[in-house]
């Protein structure tokens, strides 16, 4: 079991913790093909972390400067990355430098899972008379989460707003340049190049097997190899730790205790490599 992150907006994780009572963890890195992601890979597959994350958190990856980490840290501030930020109605948790390690980040996940779950004894009946609970205790749940709902689409509007404000200022600015000084030898030779595609960041991989089976997969360039290695092992139905792994050009041997801890372009195995398994 490896740890996956959610694959959405920061409001649609804002509320899908705020729909099932979990913790909001967002891991603010200054991008995802810094060697910074080596150390929450690690950390976010730690054991404590990754059972409790599982059970009661929504986790969300975000790389400070893209739109949705300028969304984010227009709502939590942001000193340096990477920064965690463990987040719920009952408190905000915020981790950077030697504070980010497994212990520091299970506790306080567990300290707000502990609050969440804390609920008044429920009342007293007997067998002659039923208590009826309020309507207003019903849907006092409901009524919270829409409130939260109607604020992240509040904030929602108003980051778009001020997104669509910001790239009119940029390219007044470029227009404003362009008149004073020229065209910008720089924006017309980037315009010029090929657009980066997000298959630069996915580790497209082939894996052949010494008896003749084939599989592939596709995993994000930051994905720790050991990872890799576990889901060739079930590939191929071989036991744990037991698969020789080797590059086909120029060949050599992934040792586990060498490689298992690197990312997939740390190896070199990004955007695309095949490997032969036996």
């Amino acid at each position: 079991m490896s740890h996956s992150w959610f694959n959405g907006t920061v409001v649609e994780a804002s509320a899908q913790a705020t729909r099932q009572n979990r913790v909001l963890v967002a891991c603010v890195v200054s991008s995802i093909e810094d060697d910074e992601m080596l150390t929450i890979n690690m950390l976010f597959n730690h054991a404590d972390v990754l059972q409790v994350t599982k059970k009661h958190c929504v986790c969300l990856l975000l790389e400070s400067g893209t739109e949705q980490g300028i969304i984010f840290t227009r709502l939590f501030p942001l000193d340096e990355t990477p920064t965690i930020y463990v987040v719920h109605s009952s408190g905000n948790a915020v981790l950077t430098g030697d504070n980010i390690n497994y212990q520091n980040l299970s506790e306080q996940i567990q300290t707000r899972v502990d609050a969440a779950t804390k609920a008044p004894p429920p009342p007293s009946t007997s067998a002659k008379q039923s208590v009826k609970p309020a309507a207003q205790d019903v849907h006092i749940d409901t009524h919270e989460a829409e409130r939260l709902r109607k604020k992240l689409v509040k904030w929602r509007q108003n980051d778009e707003k001020y997104l669509v404000k910001l790239r009119k200022n940029i390219e007044e600015d470029r227009k404003t340049y362009t008149m004073v000084h020229g065209p910008n030898k720089k924006l017309v030779k980037e315009k010029q190049k090929k657009p980066p595609t997000q298959s630069r960041k996915i580790a497209r991989l082939q894996f052949r097997a010494s008896n003749g089976l084939t599989s592939h997969g596709e995993y994000p360039s930051y994905t720790l190899f050991a990872i890799v290695r576990e889901n060739i092992e079930k590939a191929f139905n071989m036991p744990a730790n037991k698969a020789e792994i080797f590059t086909s050009f120029p060949q050599r041997k992934l040792l586990d205790n060498m490689v298992d801890n690197m990312t997939l372009k740390q190896l070199g195995l990004a955007p695309s490599a095949t490997l032969f398994v036996r």
